[in-house]
């Protein structure tokens, strides 16, 4: 392997992968629990959108790779699953994906301690590839929730069914060799689909390693290479002591089913417009967003034409935040993303990069200032919405469930989501897993729960 590459991420990843549940820090776990149930509301929300509803007329069988395909689709149809900027992706969706797609394929009973448990090996695992990596990897144009997902994905499901370490590494080196995602997808049925392709192959890796295909021990090696653009890497920054990703910087929990880099943004807005409410008539207001180096580039539809498309705009969001108040799942319609009521103000909305060189997105602020009849106001948004410094809380998440299972009109009451928050960890899961993922497949139009 080239010399430029540093093979220590395998001592790194097996670290991870030895760590099991009873002693993994209860803080950890909890948060895996809210992550969990917060995909799992983005999934039910996300059934019946033509990206899920296209993977399940492609995925016409019962096979766990099939279901993992739809499930992925689903779990990211919103834009609504969290995020962790340590690697710039959305680490929960392809992860609960596959182990959802696969918990038939367990030994035993499943118990919630044995999914948070895979849920933070699997996460973790993408995480470090993925700051090993550095943002450089997303600045070539990968879309980072796909490439780094499907190994991810493998790690947890390799968990779940507790493969020796030897067909474990396999199956990651085999997942590696399917990694794929491009940012220029953004805006349509191919980004969540992305999700669905690394959890499917995720699920057909460790299948492979299991019945003895082999694969090279470099190949991760050869991944970073890869996917980082031939860059000089240096070792990875991880020992034993290292704080698992969701506790440290933690995951951002959405507040808006928009691109993560729409959310100071929107948070900024809605705090000015609560200083200065907007009455009916008003001329629109000149909206000025300054945001991080580098953070302009997905946010591709000045114009958007469409509500997926909408997502990745800018001044749609910002136009939206201030006219309607509240950006929701109504916001990103096809209807609402063509209003004709809200193009003047969407030419109100000036876009910049700060100069210089790229600041983590985790903590760069992004300033808004607004000019009204009279009156200029601004805001610095030092503060990630749904992050540990804004957390969502457990009332949030639930009406989030119940507002997801309105817009995937998915039969999941909200008791689902109050009993997965009061769950002990030695309760078994299997059996509300298969009918709520039953219920999500049919909604897709796939029968073969």
């Amino acid at each position: 392997m080239d010399s430029k590459v540093n093979t220590d991420f395998w001592s790194l990843a097996e670290t991870i992968y030895a760590r099991r549940a009873p002693a993994i820090e209860v803080a950890a776990m909890e948060h895996a629990r809210r992550a969990w149930l917060d995909t799992l509301a983005c999934m039910v929300g996300g059934a019946g959108e033509p990206a899920a509803r296209a993977a399940a007329q492609a995925a016409d069988t019962a096979g766990a790779e099939h279901r993992a395909l739809v499930l992925g689709a689903a779990s990211h149809a919103l834009d609504y699953d969290d995020v962790c900027m340590l690697a710039t992706c959305h680490p929960s969706a392809p992860v609960v994906s596959a182990l959802l797609a696969g918990i038939d394929r367990a030994e035993g009973e499943v118990t919630l301690a044995d999914l948070l448990a895979a849920h933070l090996v699997g996460t973790e695992t993408m995480l470090r590839l993925g700051a090993w990596l550095g943002f450089g990897h997303y600045a070539l144009g990968f879309h980072a929730t796909g490439t780094l997902g499907v190994v991810g994905a493998a790690a947890a499901y390799a968990y779940l069914l507790r493969l020796p370490v030897a067909q474990w590494r396999t199956a990651l080196s085999i997942a590696a060799s399917s990694a794929c995602g491009l940012r220029a997808n953004f805006g349509t049925d191919t980004k969540p689909l992305h999700v669905g392709f690394a959890a499917s192959a995720a699920i057909r890796a460790v299948g492979l390693a299991r019945a003895g295909a082999t694969a090279s021990d470099d190949a991760l090696a050869g991944f970073a290479q890869a996917f980082a653009g031939g860059a000089r890497l240096d070792p990875p920054r991880w020992d034993a002591l290292t704080p698992w990703a969701v506790l440290a910087p933690g995951f951002e929990v959405k507040r808006y089913p928009s691109c993560y880099l729409t959310h100071r943004m929107i948070a900024g807005i809605q705090r000015l417009r609560e200083r200065h409410p907007p009455q009916a008539g008003d001329a629109p207001v000149a909206i000025d967003l300054l945001l991080p180096h580098g953070s302009v580039a997905p946010l591709k539809y000045p114009q958007p034409r469409t509500g997926l498309q909408a997502k990745f705009s800018a001044p749609y969001c910002a136009a939206a935040a201030w006219v309607d108040g509240h950006v929701g799942l109504a916001s990103f319609s096809d209807a609402a993303a063509n209003r004709g009521a809200l193009l003047p103000q969407m030419r109100q909305v000036r876009v910049a990069e700060r100069p210089g060189p790229h600041e983590p997105l985790e903590t760069a602020p992004v300033r808004v200032t607004i000019t009204g009849p009279g009156w200029i106001d601004a805001i610095l948004v030092d503060w990630a919405p749904g992050s540990l410094q804004d957390p969502v809380t457990d009332e949030d998440l639930l009406a989030k469930w119940v507002d997801c299972a309105a817009n995937g009109q998915v039969a999941a009451p909200a008791a689902i989501a109050t009993g997965w928050l009061a769950a002990g960890m030695d309760q078994p899961m299997g059996s509300l897993l298969h009918s709520l993922r039953r219920a999500i497949l049919a909604r897709s139009g796939n029968a073969g729960g």
